[in-house]
């Protein structure tokens, strides 16, 4: 069987325990004497480097801010041209429109009274036809029912004046 000294495994060694403690003791004093100034400078630029960028970042969301509020300015203000661009378009459509439309009206009144100045002359080349016609039907009777011609230019005078 094999036999273990638990009791002296519990409680150290007092020459060991105090080798580790003069051995802890170099080490801190090592530590404090070569490196505890440089590291904590380096801690302390590494601190002051992270507020600079806590700063920065910031400023930066101060400035991103103050750009989306003149962005949305921007956009506010291109938004108000546009509806007074539609708008000015919409009136100049509006009055282009109406224009042509007047426009057509006087055309069509202009082709109107042209036609009715034209159906007028036909009316009154008609008449004027009509007139010459009966002349010519009433010359040609007057001559048949009278065998001697007196005077061509009198009856058709006559006759004329009858018709009228």
């Amino acid at each position: 069987m094999i036999t273990i000294d638990v009791i002296g495994q519990l409680i150290p060694n007092p020459m060991t325990m105090l080798a580790q403690l003069c051995s802890t003791l170099v080490l801190f004093l090592f530590v404090k004497k070569f490196l505890w100034t440089s590291v904590t400078k380096f801690l302390d630029a590494r601190s002051a480097a992270m507020q600079m960028d806590l700063k920065q970042s910031a400023e930066a969301k101060k400035e991103a801010e103050a750009d989306r509020e003149t962005a949305r300015a921007e956009v506010r203000q291109a938004r108000e041209t546009s509806r007074r661009i539609l708008e000015k378009v919409k009136d100049e459509s509006e009055a282009l429109r109406t224009s042509i439309v007047n426009q057509a009206k006087k055309e069509a009144e202009l082709k109107i009274e042209a036609a009715d100045r034209a159906i007028e002359a036909q009316k009154k080349q008609a008449h004027d036809e009509m007139v010459q016609e009966m002349v010519s039907v009433a010359m040609a009777a007057a001559e048949k029912l009278m065998s001697e011609k007196s005077d061509a230019q009198d009856d058709a005078k006559i006759i004329e004046d009858y018709v009228r």
